[in-house]
């Protein structure tokens, strides 16, 4: 297809325009959509956060990021600073780890869903653990719930964790 403006070279370029309230598309080569100036080809890293919000629907900008001055200046064990440790994605020793925990917690939250490591189960015990991990969840989702005063949800909850701590009776007596 050519270029609506110019046509002379190959449209690469859609724009979709709403005026007089009517949705329509041009179509416009690179050169083209350029000179309108209605779109940008270079890349500006400001907006990437925004994009991130409208594609998945979480705000990067609303993130606390770690106050770098409250931050201990670097590990007592390996010298690394929290600035290298957040370049690098990796921390330089165990000490890292307690020097930095305050810091390191709300990050390892957002990247893995949570503050706990779960690892992988065993195939042979595989059902006993995953039961045993719901009732975990379960139980605290429970304490979360009645905080809230979602006391029906709370019901639905509570009987989910009767059932498995009956099924867990039972496979004990079986065993």
């Amino acid at each position: 297809m050519l270029c609506q403006h110019c046509k002379q070279r190959e449209a690469k370029v859609q724009l979709s325009k709403i005026e007089n309230g009517l949705p329509h598309d041009v179509y416009l080569c690179e050169v083209c959509a350029q000179q309108t100036h209605e779109v940008s080809f270079i890349f500006n890293p400001a907006i990437v956060p925004e994009f991130l919000q409208a594609l998945f629907g979480f705000n990067l900008t609303s993130v606390e990021q770690p106050n770098e001055m409250a931050c201990p200046k670097s590990c007592p064990k390996c010298g690394m600073t929290f600035a290298q440790i957040t370049q690098a994605g990796k921390l330089g020793c165990s000490t890292c780890y307690e020097t930095f925990e305050a810091y390191l917690e709300p990050l390892l939250r957002r990247v893995h869903g949570g503050g706990q490591n779960v690892g992988k189960v065993p195939a042979r015990r595989g059902v006993v653990i995953k039961r045993r991990m719901e009732h975990r969840k379960l139980k605290e989702k429970l304490q979360v719930l009645i905080q809230q005063e979602a006391f029906e949800e709370a019901a639905v909850v509570r009987d989910q964790i009767r059932q498995i701590e009956q099924a867990q009776e039972g496979g004990s007596q079986d065993a």
